[in-house]
């Protein structure tokens, strides 16, 4: 067996069947996509399936209009289970790629960022530890302020208990 030294193996494999499927059909890749999207309702393919292959499909332009069209077509030979749960695994997929999207563009920010940092000079630093002073100061009063509720709280419990008991005693006593 040979031995491979990618750190996605399977990825590298997936890849590789879909790129030698694509050169071996004879169907433009309009037309391919489709048909690949028409088989994973079939086989009721998991979301991460519908994720790879709509990612080649918005790389080819694909509209949603073609997408629905292809699982209104094939609904009454796969049923309408199959379409509704097709339906549900491409907006989980849709929503997958929405959060890597946002987790890519909170990355960029973030290197953007400490580009920026590196180009301060000493006085910004100074600044910044005279507000992060201020936010110390600011933090160990609202701690004090949690301490002092979570004390008022504790002894309105109390109060509430021995009310209680009291009350449980008349009872008891009557």
């Amino acid at each position: 067996m040979s031995e491979t030294t990618s750190e996605t193996p399977v990825l590298d494999l997936l890849a590789s069947m879909t790129e030698d499927s694509m050169s071996a059909s004879s169907l433009d890749d309009e037309t391919l996509m489709l048909v690949r999207l028409a088989a994973l309702v079939a086989v009721d393919a998991p979301s991460v399936s519908y994720l790879l292959n709509l990612a080649l499909a918005g790389e080819l332009n694909l509209d949603a209009d073609r997408i629905r069209g292809v699982l209104a077509a094939v609904a009454p030979i796969v049923g309408t289970p199959r379409v509704a749960s097709a339906t549900g695994k491409i907006v989980e997929a849709l929503a997958v790629e929405l959060e890597i999207a946002a987790l890519e563009e909170a990355e960029e920010g973030e290197t953007e960022g400490d580009e920026g940092d590196a180009e301060d000079t000493d006085e910004g630093d100074a600044d910044e530890a005279v507000e992060g002073d201020e936010e110390d100061e600011t933090d160990e009063a609202e701690e004090g302020d949690a301490e002092d509720a979570e004390e008022g709280e504790a002894d309105g419990d109390e109060g509430e208990a021995e009310e209680t008991e009291s009350a449980e005693m008349d009872d008891r006593e009557a």
